[in-house]
Order: structure tokens, then C-alpha cells, then sequence
């Protein structure tokens, strides 16, 4: 099996979360692995999901090369992991960011990644200071230099050109602000020259020192100013004295609790729908004072002995709980995450567990969850539970999420479908080979499964030419008895579908397979290694509860299944709320292609 990740260089912006771009913070959140540097704040941090793996690189003064090859090497290693990696940089990636390496880096190894703008510190520290770096009256231009070697042999900045800009904002400038002063000075301009350095902004310690260019950098001294700061020089400064007294919206949540959506997206609204199995597992924590007892690490099968419970059961909320953020999984056992640990303890002075409790109490009952704590064994159906969903309601359901994800599941197909086997296998195994034209349109697809009528129109938009037949063994329809697809898209055919079931429906795909031909599969499935997120953990509690032969589809049962038909399966992609895309090729075909590869020259 091989699956290669994709790196995310995303820009964080000036510090304040509310500053990131709606992109940013949706990477955040959906990263497997977060690294970040000094510059990236706990707030902005918190947005990750707690099973994502946060790596912090910050780089030591005087060892900026060194430190940098580290990261390269780490960003390649995690993504060839198949994870989803997000490279968090103070500002804008590509500004004095180093993200350029990056990305040279990461191209150079065949590493899948993408570049997320994120807002300049060049442009907004000045105007979290009230300095408009381009103004009508005194500044028609502005100039973005790095500070950092000022002082340095190492510096290729042509100063007299500098001394005549009209506005200039340095970066990494704070200890060589003295040597700028007097190169600017030297080259004709004015000591009496403007001049505001702003450290920390739109971070808690923000702090602005004004002057002149012939005392910033005594004024930078006496005020014992730190990185990270930006300098500021011209007539523009000028205009801090009317605009410093601007009120900011832009609030400091102790609690993270902020909002970047407009509205829930699908995420959040089948959140909402398992909000009720939310509030039963929060509601029996509370009053078992569950997360007292984990200001410490306990593994679930010590808590379960403690408290006289079923350890499988425990260990299934647990991981609930881990999902939707309060606790987190450490290999020496569970914890409380700091939040947990300010607000749902009942010995902190912050403490909401009360209230919290009594909400609970008036919306939901979780005896069912007491007594599958205690006994490990499912329920009966019925009043606080949740009915056992009808056939019709189980298909209708399927057929609304693939309906749904039709489009975005056809996109990923797309790319692949660029992508020769041979090529594929290359960029999975490093080896160099050309890049080819890209491929004609698929000429035969077979959608088998749900929302046959969605993946159709998705593929006629994106393919006039192509020929797509569709059926839904799911209901009975049999499998066309002519082969010779050159695609098989499995839509939905893992819901409510044992091994044996899914066998079967997976023996008849293969066999409509053409020799080179290739599967498709997108469906509700937990990557390997990583945590469901709390909407699936949730409706996947909530059904165990109820029908005790649920299982879960993981990667790993699902590439077991795969390797029983003679597949070997290939990339992955996530679509939304834990629904993933999964290809898969005759496994002779990919040993074929890999040794094809293998003997281009390097």
C-alpha cells in the first residue's frame, strides 16, 4: 500500500486567530500534523484537532541553515507518511518566510503541496500602530526590506536607493536598527525622519515605540524592545497621532472560542445531528467527575477497573471524548486537555461542571451510557437511546451523501486519471521519471452504488465523451455482465455492509474491471493511525450502542479486503466529515508499473 500526503505551507497572518483566512483555519483544523515556530500563538494552535501531532521548529539564533534542512527533511518524512501536514509561518509564507525553500524542497522529492497566502506583518503591524503605509499627503510608495543583515558582509541592499523611498518597513530589524539608522543617514536621509517600531503586534504584548531616525534605535534600547518587531521609516508615522485612538473590534478569547464560518459547513451540521450523543457522554463524564481524575494520565483500563466498568466500553468513550477535544491520547495513558482541565474539573476556579451538568440534565439522560459504561453490552432500542434506522431511512441516507459528494469524489478521480500508474508509483517511490501529457477522457465508468444519477452528470460535465453506466447492487440491481471499465466507482457500498457483504459486491467490481483498468471507492473510512473526527466518533458510538455488530471500516480492513481480490490499494484523499476517496489497480498491475519505473535512470 502506498499513499502519499500533501504538504499545506500556510500563512497564520500577524498572530490574532481571528486574522487568519478562512483557509488557514480549516487546514488547521484538519491537519494530521501541525509544524509551527515561536511565531504562531497557542490560540492560533488550538484550532487543531487533538489527535493532530503539533512539532515545534522554531529556529535558535545562529543556527537558522541548520535548523531549516531539519524542517525540509521533516515536512518530506511526514507526507510520504500519508498525512495531511500544515507548515504554519508567521505572516505570509512566501515574505521573508523561507516558504520558497520550502517549496523548492518539497518539489524537488515529489511531494504533493500547496501555498496558502496569509496577511503581511509588513502591512499590519503598521497598521495595528495606526500607520498607514501609503497615504495621499506623504507616501506614494513603500518598500518591504529585511533587517536581518544589516550589520552583516552578507548584506546586498543598495542603501542610497532606500534613502529615497518613501515609506520603509523592515523586518527582523530590531537588533541591527542602529546600523540602519545611520546607513539611511549616511545616504542623505533626514535624522529627523519619522520612525516607529511595533513588537508583538496584535499579539498581548504588543508595544509601539516612536522617534526619529537619528533616536529609534536609542528609544528601542531604553524600552528593552524584543523580537519579534517591525520597523517603520518615513513621514507616514506621522499619522499615528490621529489614528492611535481607533477602538479594535479584534477581542483576546481565553477560551479560543472563536468563529471563522459564516454558517456551518456539512461538518458542523452532522455534528449537530449527533449533538445528542454529544450531550449524553458529556453529561455521564460530569457527573462520574470523569475528568478529575485525569488532570493525570490513566489508561482506560485502570479507570475502568477503578470505577467497576467494562473496559472495551470505557475505552470506546474515551476515545469519544479524545474526538470531540476534551481529553487527549498520550502513550502512557488518557489526559485532560488544558481546557478540560480550566472548565470541567470541579476543583478549578473556573469551573463550569455545574452548569454544564444541569444543561445536560434538562436535554438529554444517559443511563444507556451508564450501563454500557458498566456492562459493555448494547441496549435495547427506544427512549434515550434512538431507534434502530429503517432500510428505506438507511438508504436514503447513503443516497444523500453521495449525492453530495459526487462532485468532489469525480475531481479526485480527475487527477488520478492524469496520473499514468507508472507515474503514480514513481512519485510514491521517489524515483525521477518524465512527467507525461496528460490522458484522454476515461472511455467506459461503471458507478456502482448510490447517487448513480449525481456521478453521472459530474462525469458528463467534466468528460462529454465518456460512456458512464451505472446500478446499485446496494438494492439488488446486478452488476452489468459485459467487463472492460476502465474505471469502477464503488459509491456508499460500505455502510451498514459486513466483510462477507462487501466481498461480494468488491468480487463482481474486479470483474468488470479492463486489464488496466482502475477502482475507485468513496465512503465513511478511518485513516490509518489517525482519530475519527467527532461526528463520526459519535454516530459510530451511537450505533454500537444500539446494534452490536457495527464495526467501523478502517484503511487497514479496507486494504485487507482489497488484497483478497488481488488489489493493491493506492492513494487516498479526504472529501468531508470523514468520507475518503481510495483507488485501487491489480496489484500485478502496480508491481508491473514499479518495475517499469525502477529502471528509469536516474
Amino acid at each position: 500500500m502506498y499513499s502519499t500526503g500533501k504538504v499545506y505551507l500556510v500563512g497564520a497572518g500577524p498572530g490574532h486567530p481571528e486574522l487568519l483566512t478562512l483557509k488557514a483555519a480549516e487546514l488547521i483544523r484538519r491537519g494530521d500534523v501541525i509544524v509551527y515556530d515561536r511565531l504562531i500563538q497557542e490560540e492560533v494552535l488550538a484550532l487543531a484537532k487533538p489527535s493532530a501531532e503539533r512539532i515545534y521548529m522554531g529556529k535558535p539564533v545562529g543556527r537558522h541553515d541548520s535548523r531549516q534542512d531539519e524542517i525540509n527533511e521533516l515536512l518530506v518524512r511526514k507526507a510520504r507518511e500519508g498525512k495531511t501536514v500544515v507548515r504554519l509561518k508567521g505572516g505570509d509564507p512566501f515574505l521573508f518566510g523561507r516558504g520558497g525553500e520550502e517549496a523548492e524542497y518539497l518539489a524537488g522529492n515529489g511531494i504533493p503541496f500547496e501555498v496558502i497566502p496569509g496577511v503581511c506583518s509588513a502591512l499590519s503591524a503598521p497598521l495595528s500602530a495606526g500607520i498607514p503605509v501609503t497615504h495621499r499627503d506623504y507616501a506614494s510608495a513603500v518598500t518591504i526590506v529585511t533587517g536581518h543583515n544589516a550589520a552583516t558582509a552578507e548584506d546586498r541592499l543598495d542603501w542610497r536607493a532606500l534613502a529615497r523611498c518613501d515609506t520603509l518597513v523592515l523586518l527582523m530589524a530590531v537588533h541591527n536598527t542602529g546600523t540602519i539608522a545611520r546607513k539611511l543617514i549616511q545616504c542623505g536621509r533626514s535624522p529627523q525622519t519619522p520612525a516607529a517600531i511595533i513588537q508583538m503586534a496584535f499579539w498581548h504584548e504588543e508595544r509601539v515605540v516612536i522617534g526619529t531616525l537619528e533616536d529609534i534605535a536609542d528609544r528601542v534600547c531604553a524600552e528593552g524592545i524584543k523580537p519579534p518587531a517591525t520597523l517603520v521609516i518615513g513621514e507616514v508615522v506621522r499619522v499615528r497621532e490621529k489614528l492611535q485612538g481607533a477602538q479594535r473590534d479584534l477581542q483576546r478569547y481565553f477560551d479560543s472560542s472563536v468563529h471563522f464560518q459564516p454558517g456551518p459547513g456539512p461538518d458542523q451540521l452532522l455534528r449537530l445531528a449527533a449533538g445528542g450523543m454529544a450531550a449524553k457522554v458529556l453529561g455521564w463524564a460530569l457527573q462520574t467527575r470523569l475528568f478529575d481524575r485525569f488532570e493525570e494520565a490513566v489508561t482506560a483500563y485502570d479507570f475502568a477497573a477503578e470505577q467497576a466498568l467494562d473496559a472495551q466500553a470505557t475505552s470506546e468513550i474515551l476515545r469519544v471524548l479524545v474526538a470531540l477535544g476534551l481529553l487527549e491520547s498520550r502513550p502512557e495513558g488518557y489526559r485532560n486537555l488544558e481546557l478540560a482541565s480550566r472548565y470541567l474539573t470541579s476543583t478549578s476556579p473556573m469551573s463550569l461542571r455545574e452548569l454544564l451538568l444541569y444543561n445536560c440534565t434538562q436535554t438529554e439522560e444517559w443511563q444507556r451510557i451508564a450501563e454500557f459504561t458498566r456492562t459493555g453490552v448494547p441496549g435495547k432500542p427506544g427512549v434515550g437511546l434512538g431507534e434502530v434506522a429503517s432500510a428505506e431511512q438507511r438508504h436514503a441516507a447513503c443516497e444523500a451523501m453521495a449525492r453530495f459528494a459526487a462532485p468532489g469524489a469525480v475531481e479526485k478521480l480527475a487527477d488520478v486519471w492524469q496520473v499514468p500508474v507508472a507515474q503514480q508509483v514513481a512519485v510514491a517511490s521517489r524515483v525521477p521519471t518524465l512527467v507525461p501529457p496528460p490522458r484522454k477522457a476515461p472511455g467506459q465508468v461503471l458507478v456502482a452504488g448510490w447517487g448513480g444519477d449525481a456521478h453521472r452528470d459530474a462525469l458528463l460535465r467534466r468528460w462529454p465523451d465518456a460512456h458512464v453506466a451505472a446500478c446499485n447492487p446496494l438494492k439488488g440491481e446486478p452488476f452489468p455482465k459485459e467487463g472492460g471499465f476502465d474505471w469502477v466507482i464503488l459509491a456508499g457500498a460500505l455502510e451498514g455492509n459486513d466483510s462477507a457483504q462487501f466481498d461480494g459486491i468488491l468480487d463482481c467490481a474486479v470483474a468488470c474491471l479492463a486489464p488496466q483498468g482502475q477502482l475507485m471507492l468513496h465512503d465513511r473510512v478511518t485513516a490509518a493511525g489517525s482519530l475519527p473526527a467527532a461526528e463520526i466518533a459519535l454516530a459510530s458510538l451511537a450505533k454500537r450502542m444500539v446494534n452490536p455488530a457495527h464495526t467501523d471500516w478502517t484503511a487497514e480492513r479496507l486494504a485487507a479486503a482489497f488484497e483478497r481480490h488481488g488489489l493493491a490499494m493506492g492513494q487516498s484523499d479526504t472529501l468531508f466529515a470523514g468520507y475518503t476517496t481510495i483507488f485501487a489497480a491489480r496489484a500485478e498491475r502496480r508491481a508491473q508499473s514499479a518495475a517499469r519505473v525502477t529502471s528509469v535512470p536516474a
